[in-house]
């Protein structure tokens, strides 16, 4: 794996309440259940021991800085530490324990977004699935409504309509769940256009407008049926011959088992590679590659392929170290669909992702996440879209309907509570980091 198990002892442990600080903007009247220098001592011995090249963890720590939700969606493994030790109480949305099933890992609004769906048109769902795991619910509805009160304060939001927000996306996931649990079918966690609204929809529109062709031309000069090359650029770099051949071969190895793909023409035929820098969130820094791939369709433009290097998941714990094939599989169970071009593969002992680069991938802006009304809309769409992952099987459904019982209320003043004191936490986290202390 990228990055050793953790250290039992590494661990952030609960400390005596602190009274959240005045320079966290809208700051409720709960208590810090750590200290934010423990947050910073973590990360520190995190990227020690994750070991990025100099500039690359310089990039990373700026844009961890920039704003609250920035730190809160680039250390998920900090969150799950968190969950086990000082906010393992505040966490709990119901007194029966949850069932462990397949969970994200790590949810949150910048983990949705449009990609190709089952049918070939444009969908809109979760499409990070690096830190999956087998874990409680609740990992997933926390994360996932921390990132909506870190979304709602940067826009300007007042504590009644962060409630209203959070209030809109717990009833949308409980409500879904129940429709599943009672045999509602399941298309998957995304949805079409036909169900999206608002900025989604909208979103979903724009990906409709999008092709291949534009996607490779914009990278990458055509020089005919067989030559093609990237267009270099600050973050698009040529790669030694060395590495050119190591990326080949594992990219064959991931694809060995496909068969009768139109799309890709098999054995596959690189055109040409290249590494991507100044990409991903928790796993930014971490090596990635492009790749051109002739067409099976010679007249058709190259397809543009990706390998991602994946960091350990931490949802479990112990950690897992990181393994391509589970991340592709807790694609398929989680979301329901995964590109047939979506593989695993390993070079110099890590674990890669491979998966096609869709012309149809987008995320929503910040423009579609500011105000009250598209807050709202957007995270009813995601609970939505998180219950339909966490019932992907009637029988999970079911499960999860017997755990949350007649407490849906509860639930969400639990759910509602957690997500306003641990963005309390990220964001004097986020300060102490800022400011070097």
């Amino acid at each position: 794996m990228r990055i050793p198990p953790r250290p039992a002892a590494s661990t952030p442990k609960a400390a005596a309440p602190v009274s959240a600080p005045a320079s966290s903007a809208r700051a409720s009247a709960s208590t810090l259940r750590r200290a934010p220098g423990q947050a910073v001592t973590f990360s520190q011995d995190f990227h020690a021991r994750l070991d990025l090249p100099p500039a690359r963890l310089e990039e990373k720590l700026a844009l961890m800085r920039e704003r609250p939700s920035s730190f809160f969606r680039m250390m998920p493994t900090l969150f799950h530490a968190d969950l086990r030790g000082p906010y393992s109480a505040e966490s709990r949305l119901v007194d029966r324990p949850a069932p462990r099933i397949p969970v994200v890992g790590d949810a949150h609004v910048g983990n949705l977004g449009t990609f190709r769906g089952p049918e070939g048109k444009p969908v809109w769902g979760l499409n990070d699935f690096d830190q999956a795991g087998r874990g409680s619910p609740e990992v997933d509805l926390t994360r996932t409504a921390t990132s909506a009160v870190l979304t709602a304060r940067e826009s300007g939001l007042s504590s009644k309509e962060q409630e209203v927000i959070l209030r809109a996306f717990a009833d949308a996931y409980f409500s879904t769940l129940e429709s599943l649990a009672g045999g509602a079918e399941n298309p998957g966690a995304f949805l079409t256009k036909k169900e999206a609204t608002g900025a989604v929809d909208d979103l979903l529109g724009d990906a409709n407008d999008t092709s291949r062709e534009a996607l490779v031309k914009k990278h990458a000069r055509l020089e005919g049926p067989d030559a093609a090359s990237f267009r270099t650029s600050d973050t698009l770099k040529s790669v030694s011959p060395a590495k050119q051949r190591e990326v080949r071969a594992a990219l064959a190895d991931s694809l060995a088992t496909l068969t009768g793909r139109q799309d890709i023409a098999l054995p596959p035929r690189v055109l040409d590679v290249a590494r991507r820098l100044d990409a991903g969130g928790s796993s930014y820094g971490l090596e990635r590659y492009w790749v051109l791939a002739r067409a099976a369709d010679p007249k058709a433009p190259p397809v543009l392929l990706e390998l991602k290097e994946l960091l350990a998941p931490s949802v479990e714990s112990p950690p897992l170290p990181a393994d391509g094939s589970a991340v592709v599989d807790a694609q398929r169970r989680l979301s329901g669909h995964a590109n047939p071009l979506t593989g695993a593969t390993r070079m110099g002992g890590r674990a890669f992702l491979v998966r096609e680069l869709e012309p149809e991938k987008a995320k929503l802006g910040d423009g579609a996440l500011t105000g009250k009304k598209d807050l709202v809309s957007v995270f009813t769409q995601v609970g939505q879209v998180l219950a339909r992952a966490h019932g992907a099987t009637p029988e999970q459904a079911r499960e999860l309907r017997f755990w949350v019982g007649d407490d849906a209320a509860q639930a969400t003043g639990r759910l509602s509570a957690f997500a306003r004191a641990y963005a309390d936490q990220v964001r004097a986290d986020w300060s102490a980091l800022r400011d070097g202390t």
